[in-house]
């Protein structure tokens, strides 16, 4: 892989540009590749956890409150289920589920159905801090954006797709 020559060799490039020297026989492609992902990555997820600091959450209780906001109302689930889409084992959803209710942001009730059964629900200062967050969250997202038009969005979006469907189904 070559450097453009109009483009600035950063630490990336210069990564590549160093293996490609030390072994001109590899393709030193993927270095690229995944260096920018990485870096693109953690700019965005430094600038959108700044936005959410303002609003005294954390990216993790973030994820969780979004969850629980995006499944309508009355904006509850069982705490497996909210594990389940995050990804989160039971151990970790207990100690996050605490430290939501702990802030008000969440409640916790039995399932009227069965009351071995534990439900969590948003409060109204949960729903309320959640939909500021987002529309705070989204503005920046679209800011970190900016430098893509709508069409280079649409194709990066469904390159990362791609490429995170293949390399979920090689790991499973």
């Amino acid at each position: 892989m070559t450097v453009a020559a109009n483009m600035p060799v950063d630490g990336v490039e210069a990564t590549v540009q160093r293996w490609g020297a030390q072994r001109p026989d590899l393709d030193v492609s993927p270095i690229a590749v995944i260096g920018w992902l990485t870096t693109a990555s953690r700019q965005i997820e430094r600038r959108l956890s700044a936005v959410l600091t303002e609003y005294d959450l954390q990216s993790w209780e973030f994820d969780v409150l979004a969850t629980l906001r995006t499944d309508g109302e009355p904006y509850e689930m069982c705490p497996g289920t909210i594990g389940g889409h995050l990804r989160v084992s039971n151990s970790a959803m207990t100690n996050r589920i605490n430290r939501l209710e702990e802030a008000g942001l969440v409640e916790r009730h039995f399932s009227p159905h069965n009351r071995r059964i534990i439900i969590i629900r948003l409060t109204e200062q949960g729903v309320e801090v959640t939909n500021r967050a987002m529309n705070a969250y989204l503005a920046e997202g679209r800011n970190a954006l900016e430098a893509l038009s709508r069409e280079e969005v649409d194709q990066l979006c469904g390159l990362l797709r791609k490429l995170s469907t293949e390399t979920t189904a090689e790991s499973e």
